[in-house]
């Protein structure tokens, strides 16, 4: 198996790969795995799904922060779903047999929840459109991209699953400047950031939380990525991790060295 790993921000892609990583760039992975930095958003991530599975990719991945919808969820509570509600309320289902070695992997070592992931359209930003959101699909998490690749893994008949870390929670509202500061692949734009502060300096607080929530998910992430393995990439029966062999990490790490 040859899996495609698609991340929508550069710093969630940077967990996987240490060296530059430019957008709409494929990043070949110690294992044989792939990586597409997509940019956030359902068309760029069925672009980069559709360009993993032309290279060879024979498995997706979901991977990332995701927001919360449920109440209860912490900074950093990684999100297994085994359901990816679309926005069209069409549903997906991961790999059952990937899915489960996946959370006995990492049972023990991260805060795993398997509740159902639901796509947005649109960033939710709001309390209250979280709360709606919620009441509607009874996902616990929400994310832009999700959907889209189960939907190219469907067609192609290929396995999938999803790996999300929560950033802003339930009860917390992401900060306008946050939202118009911020380009397509999580960059930051520092010249509108400064606009935006000095328009409405209270955000600075808000901002400051949301920062802090996202270093707590790329810490959960970056866990997956320790404990899991090759369990994390590749769905067959036997990986290196289970045999005892290098991660992908740890072969990352010592190319780097």
């Amino acid at each position: 198996m040859r899996p495609g790993i698609i991340a929508a921000m550069v710093a969630e892609a940077r967990i996987l790969a240490k060296g530059p990583i430019l957008p709409s760039e494929l990043i070949h992975l110690p294992e044989g795995a792939m990586m597409f930095l997509s940019g956030v958003g359902a068309s760029r991530a069925r672009l980069a799904a559709r360009t993993l599975l032309k290279r060879g990719a024979t498995a997706l991945v979901s991977w990332g922060a995701a927001g919360g919808l449920a109440p209860g969820l912490s900074p950093g509570s990684l999100i297994l779903p085994e359901t990816i509600i679309a926005a069209d309320q069409s549903a997906y289902y991961v790999d059952p047999a990937w899915h489960e070695r996946l959370c006995g992997r990492l049972q023990g070592y991260v805060e795993i929840h398997k509740g159902s992931l639901a796509e947005s359209t649109v960033v939710v930003a709001g309390c209250a459109e979280k709360a709606n959101l919620f009441r509607r699909t009874g996902a616990i998490a929400v994310d832009m991209e999700s959907a889209s690749i189960a939907g190219i893994a469907k067609e192609a008949g290929l396995p999938f699953v999803v790996i999300r870390a929560i950033t802003d929670l339930a009860e917390m509202a992401i900060p306008r400047s946050a939202l118009h500061s911020i380009d397509e692949f999580g960059r930051v734009r520092p010249l509108k950031l400064i606009q935006c502060l000095v328009r409405n300096p209270i955000q600075l607080l808000a901002l400051g939380r949301l920062g802090r929530n996202f270093r707590v998910a790329q810490a959960t992430l970056a866990k997956v990525a320790l404990q899991a393995g090759s369990t994390l990439l590749c769905p067959s029966a036997m990986t290196a991790a289970a045999r005892g062999g290098p991660t992908f990490t740890a072969v990352a790490k010592a190319e780097k060295s």
